[in-house]
């Protein structure tokens, strides 16, 4: 069985109104989408589908911890991870994608498979950088230990001019 045939809602013979689905995702899930990264990720996916005669809304809330290494001091912490996304499903002749939260599906499907869905909301929920939170006042919570020894290896990027280039510039400037 496809492990991410779960996250699949079967729509025919729902009433029209709304229908809420739970489901959960963790490292197995992203095994099924990505090679190079495994997250280590608990969270709680609620769609909630909002079913019409000619159109069906789909609302997907994520909220959930991951692991990750903080990208300042390399201390792994637990960093919360929430979004929430719409797309909103047409029928019509055949299944195609008209923007990025319209789609068209065909009268003969009978189900939405939302995984692909969850995985992007999931993947755009996340910051360019993995970096601690600051406490209460303002401070960072990275490892006072590591940013020590990285601010005694840092250079300063102070630039020596040769005094040459002084002369050339004061030509230069005569011109």
């Amino acid at each position: 069985m496809d492990y991410l045939a779960k996250y699949t809602i079967p729509f025919k013979g729902l009433k029209d109104g709304k229908h809420v689905f739970d489901f959960t995702i963790d490292e197995k899930f992203f095994e099924h989408f990505q090679q190079e990264d495994a997250y280590q990720v608990d969270a709680s996916v609620k769609v909630t589908l909002e079913k019409k005669t000619l159109v069906m809304t789909l609302t997907i809330e994520l909220d959930g911890i991951m692991k990750v290494a903080c990208d300042r001091c390399l201390e792994e912490f637990n960093m919360e991870v929430s979004g929430e996304s719409s797309v909103y499903v047409k029928f019509g002749e055949e299944n195609e994608e008209l923007a990025d939260d319209v789609i068209v599906i065909s009268e003969a499907v009978n189900e939405l498979e939302t995984a692909q869905y969850i995985y992007e909301l999931f993947s755009l929920s996340l910051p360019l950088s993995f970096v601690h939170p600051e406490d209460e006042d303002g401070n960072s919570t990275c490892d006072e230990e590591m940013i020590q020894k990285l601010n005694e290896h840092t250079v300063n990027d102070e630039q020596v001019i040769d005094p040459r280039w002084n002369d050339l510039r004061k030509l230069i400037d005569n011109n």
